[in-house]
């Protein structure tokens, strides 16, 4: 493959950046390493942008928004491939991440002639019975979009989307894992109309940039999907700017004695490896109720047992590879440390080239490490608990708290898990990875910072104006 330019950068860089392919190793192409001052370009291309934005009607945002999803659907092949080489999904499951992503453009063409305001009654104190007013939503300005690597084009278009939905320009940081698909992405933005000044995208470490990136003062909002220290990074570094973040997740799963048993199995082993685990609100924890148990592990090991991996091109195979060396070594780092607190391997815990094995670990319910902590990769702790109110306990111990699920009939049972887990969402009898792209997506304690969700992103990618007239009447 030739080289692939960088969407906004227009000189040609003596440093370039080789992009691999996850599964075998080889060269794909290379992209620009961005340096300070493509930062400071970029953020005079979006001040310019901005200006662009505010005057833009929503009708021309809402025809670009949908010309980009014509535009992707005659791409479908293109996009699925790359997220299928350079990402860490199987064709399948990137398939699947297009037509994800297809809706995700589609509900911010739709959501953005919804924006609106609200009459505010002045009159209803005393005194200002002669005036009369309005609020309404006006684009924040400058937003900062860095994704990551396992959901390397839905989530662009989850950030992307909402800021051209709402007016405001955008300088993207795709991963530097996978930056092809986020870059294809804004050329087919251009191709629909979308003016360059609202689109930069940089490439390359952020050691080079990092805090150009993030330290400006007219950047308004910056929107994060990524790990927790990179987040504290962020908010020390950014001042007074608005931030969005989605951060790790230790998903955990409980299943009742009155669960249907199968229905149980099968989604927890899908929830727990797909996309190789690499997924933040994949099924990492499951409790399991002790009357139960037995049979629910044995399920749960024959159909992992399974499982196929290799290439992520074959249309067969579930299993592909981790992202990196790095990570690979920070998986079996967690199983070894878990084991040294008591857990032990049922299947799993070796790598074959760049793929990881699904790994099953059983552990006591209080493993701090195991039960508590979060791994990348397909790895999934199961442990026995006496009752619902142990499970409860203890996946409220984690630091995290995004998605929870429970397996039960009982509608009692679960809305005493929805009332007492401390996490953002619970889904009933289905997986923690269980999520459309409307619904508000965030956490909370380390999970993250606001929502996610093309309603929820327009909402914090806006800033309200409030107009008052004092009639003479």
């Amino acid at each position: 493959m030739p080289k692939t330019q960088n969407v906004i950068i227009d000189k040609i860089h003596k440093i370039e950046v080789p992009v691999y392919n996850s599964f075998t190793g080889d060269k794909m192409g290379t992209v620009s390493q961005s340096t300070e001052q493509d930062v400071f370009n970029a953020l005079d291309s979006a001040k310019i942008g901005e200006s662009i934005g505010k005057k833009m009607p929503a009708s021309e945002r809402i025809a670009i928004l949908r010309k980009a999803v014509i535009i992707m659907e005659r791409e479908f092949d293109v996009l699925s491939n790359f997220i299928a080489t350079e990402g860490i999904k199987t064709i399948s499951q990137a398939r699947r991440e297009v037509t994800r992503a297809l809706n995700t453009m589609q509900l911010s063409a739709e959501e953005a002639g919804r924006i609106s305001g609200a009459t505010i009654p002045f009159n209803a104190v005393t005194g200002s019975e002669d005036r009369v007013g309005y609020e309404f939503k006006v684009p924040i300005g400058i937003v900062i979009a860095i994704t990551p690597f396992n959901d390397p084009l839905n989530l662009v278009c989850h950030k992307l989307g909402p800021a051209i939905a709402a007016g405001n320009p955008v300088i993207l940081k795709p991963s530097d894992y996978t930056p092809l698909v986020a870059i294809k992405f804004g050329e087919i933005l251009f191709e629909s109309g979308l003016p360059k000044e609202m689109l930069s995208i940089i490439t390359g470490s952020p050691e080079h940039f990092g805090d150009a990136l993030l330290r400006d003062d007219r950047i308004r909002l910056i929107s994060f999907t990524g790990g927790v220290e990179a987040a504290k990074i962020i908010q020390k570094k950014a001042g007074l700017k608005k931030l969005a973040m989605e951060l790790g997740s230790n998903s955990p799963v409980i299943v009742l004695s009155d669960a249907d048993l199968e229905e149980a199995v099968q989604s927890c082993v899908s929830g727990a490896f797909y996309a190789s685990g690499q997924n933040c609100v994949g099924v990492k924890r499951i409790f399991v109720e002790e009357t139960i148990y037995d049979s629910f592990l044995h399920n749960f090991s024959q159909l992992t047992s399974t499982l196929k991996m290799g290439s992520p091109l074959s249309e067969d195979v579930d299993i592909g590879p981790i992202i990196s060396k790095e990570s690979i070594h920070q998986i079996s780092d967690f199983i070894t440390e878990s084991i040294h607190h008591g857990a032990k391997i049922v299947s799993g815990g070796k790598t074959i080239g760049n793929c990881y094995v699904p790994t099953i670990l059983e552990s006591d319910c209080m493993n701090d490490i195991a039960n508590c902590l979060e791994v990348f990769g397909p790895v999934v702790t199961i442990s026995k608990v006496k009752n619902l109110d142990q499970a409860i306990v203890c996946c409220n111990k984690s630091p995290f708290g995004l998605h929870s699920a429970i397996f039960t009939n009982n509608i009692n049972n679960a809305y005493k898990a929805i009332n007492e887990l401390d996490c953002s969402g619970v889904m009933v009898n289905d997986s923690t990875d269980y999520r459309i792209d409307a619904m508000p997506f965030g956490g909370v304690k380390s999970s993250g910072v606001g929502r996610e969700g093309v309603k929820s992103a327009i909402e914090a990618m806006s800033e309200t104006k409030v107009v008052c007239l004092k009639l003479k009447i």
